[in-house]
């Protein structure tokens, strides 16, 4: 697995002068404990200098270095008072700021912070006793290379929402990259696919369904083969996401059955992520929350319910992992598309009594799309998609006469407002806290 590369910084004067924490605390014995943490808690970071900063010349020679080795940010352990020209290191590279509050002096977080608010600087602050909250910046940082090393796959001639040479430009600007494929790969791929392989994948599929009500088992077959078909083009152009244009194609006839189920078991799995209707918007906030989250989310359009100051998140995709890659899957039922009653799809039984975070991230309007609320479970009505996630908000009326961008949000499990703030940061985007949502 190929590594995150980050920029090591310990700053700290040396043990014996009369700062802040103290005059005999040891800044090098603490640099050398810190580095042997992060080695053994994160191996998939290498870590490149690790040099204790003591004085400005040390930290001009450091300007040299930076950036040398591919880095992605700078992180920066703050170990007593002195902040030698962090304005400038700041300005080589994104930089996240990891300090214990009981080793140094307050001054230097106020510099640190006016530092990552001027125009030209990314970056943000832990300033935190808890390890657990350092390992939380660390995935965000994930999160963040990812983004810039996505590959995405767009089966379909266009993106939702922008014209194709316009979204292409606004991805090479975080460092992602694009391709469009034509259904005729895609329907090449899928005849290929090895036929007992794909009954061996729908005997387990069904077999750990609740139940099955509208699909065939014919329709089944043919969504097992299509995912089979998909995943095979993923390999093919290492792709870390893929999104298709699911309606139109299978409308016109180009798609042999609907991705519902294919992307829902991609999601599962991990690894490349799927978004529906080529919105390339949602695909990122997947990818982006894979790292931080460790699950995948459920890309829906909301129907707001005033009378019981509800959102219902609603669509015909949805992984059965929502609560992660690893924890046991949410019970699910085999049924059609709702909208037409043809092929097949998951409909999710959502859990109920959690915190919910809606997003998207936009790299058009470079902010993320940000809402917070509490999930009350799942709706089964016959009306909308066959997935609905209720949601409780603060003010749904609000919510929706202030309604902004497309249609869709993708849903998870769990308060991310932390993380998703700290990503905003590093990417200098802007957050949006959507109208409505609680704390807002």
């Amino acid at each position: 697995m190929k590594k995150t590369v980050v920029r090591l910084i310990f700053w700290g004067v040396p043990k014996g002068t009369p700062m802040w924490p103290t005059i005999s605390f040891d800044t090098e014995k603490r640099a050398k404990e810190i580095l042997k943490i992060l080695e053994e808690n994160l191996p998939d970071f290498k870590f490149v200098g690790g040099t204790l900063i003591k004085n400005l010349d040390e930290a001009k020679a450091l300007l040299e270095e930076i950036g040398k080795e591919g880095e992605v940010c700078s992180i920066i352990f703050h170990l007593s008072s002195g902040w030698y020209n962090a304005y400038n290191i700041m300005k080589k590279l994104p930089t996240v700021v990891i300090c214990d509050p009981f080793l140094w002096g307050y001054a230097g977080m106020i510099t640190h912070s006016v530092n990552l608010r001027k125009k030209d600087i990314r970056g943000f602050i832990v300033s935190s006793s808890s390890w657990d909250e350092i390992f939380r910046a660390f995935k965000v940082i994930k999160a963040y290379n990812a983004l810039r090393e996505a590959k995405i796959l767009v089966i379909g001639d266009h993106v939702l929402s922008a014209g194709r040479k316009t979204y292409s430009e606004a991805l090479k600007n975080i460092g992602a990259e694009i391709k469009f494929l034509d259904f005729k790969e895609l329907r090449e791929e899928f005849e290929n696919v090895d036929a007992e392989e794909v009954e061996s994948l729908v005997d387990e599929f069904i077999s750990k369904a609740n139940k099955i009500i509208e699909p065939s088992r014919e329709e089944i077959i043919k969504s097992i083969r299509l995912y089979r078909a998909i995943k095979n083009l993923c390999l093919k152009y290492d792709a870390s996401g893929v999104t298709i244009d699911c309606l139109g194609g299978f409308y016109g006839k180009s798609l042999p059955a609907y991705p519902c189920i294919a992307f829902s078991l991609l999601d599962g799995e991990g690894g490349v992520m799927a978004a529906c209707e080529c919105d390339v918007d949602s695909l990122l906030t997947k990818i982006a929350m894979k790292e931080i989250a460790d699950r995948p989310g459920f890309i829906s359009e909301p129907a707001v319910d005033t009378s019981r100051n509800v959102a219902i998140y609603a669509h015909c995709v949805s992984s059965i992992h929502m609560s992660g890659f690893s924890n046991p899957p949410e019970e699910y039922w085999i049924r059609s598309h709702a909208e037409d009653d043809k092929g097949a799809c998951v409909q999710v039984l959502f859990k109920g009594g959690i915190p919910a975070t809606v997003m998207k991230i936009i790299p058009l309007e470079r902010r993320i799309l940000l809402l917070k609320g509490e999930l009350l479970g799942h709706e089964e009505t016959e009306g909308g998609c066959r997935n609905k996630a209720v949601v409780k908000v603060a003010d749904a009326q609000r919510l929706i006469d202030e309604w902004q961008h497309n249609w869709h949000r993708v849903l998870f499990y769990g308060d991310w407002v932390k993380e998703i703030t700290w990503l905003a940061k590093l990417m200098g985007f802007k957050v949006f806290m959507e109208p409505g949502g609680q704390d807002t």
